[in-house]
């Protein structure tokens, strides 16, 4: 430094080699977004029991559940326990491939010739407790990149 100037001398003291190292284990997500699928699924199967949709709105409760004082969308439980997530690199993909989930999910005309109306009963979704939850995933990921535990 020249004479007379006045200045800060920066000792990075491995803060490269720890952004570096944080960088490559965020790179990995493979961990986060399977905690996340977990997460929701879990939180999806809960909305069979409690009947209702993500954002808490009850399910108009089904004749058969009336009937024989049973659980709507939860006969045989085939849809509830085919709820399962599939990752991508970067997504996480929550869902069933139950053929007749679509018309519980979204509601419409089924039935021979379309004669029953079946109303929705959203089970698929996120909720607020959802984004909370997965929000501190995420957070927990971040830090433990940086080698710490929040």
């Amino acid at each position: 430094m020249a004479k007379g100037k006045t200045g800060v001398t920066l000792n990075w003291g491995g803060l490269d080699r720890v952004v570096g190292g944080a960088a490559r284990s965020l790179a990995d997500r493979r961990g986060l977004l399977r905690s996340v699928g977990e997460t929701l699924v879990s939180s999806t199967v809960k909305r069979f029991r409690d009947g209702e949709s993500p954002e808490g709105d009850p399910w108009v409760p089904s004749a058969r559940a009336q009937q024989e004082g049973g659980v709507t969308l939860v006969d045989t439980a085939r849809l509830r326990n085919s709820i399962g997530y599939a990752t991508t690199t970067d997504a996480v993909l929550v869902g069933t491939s139950v053929e007749y989930a679509a018309i519980h999910q979204k509601g419409g005309q089924t039935g021979r010739n379309h004669a029953v109306t079946m109303p929705a009963r959203q089970f698929i979704g996120i909720s607020a407790e959802d984004k909370a939850e997965v929000g501190d995933l995420l957070a927990n990921h971040i830090a433990a990149a940086f080698g710490g535990k929040r």
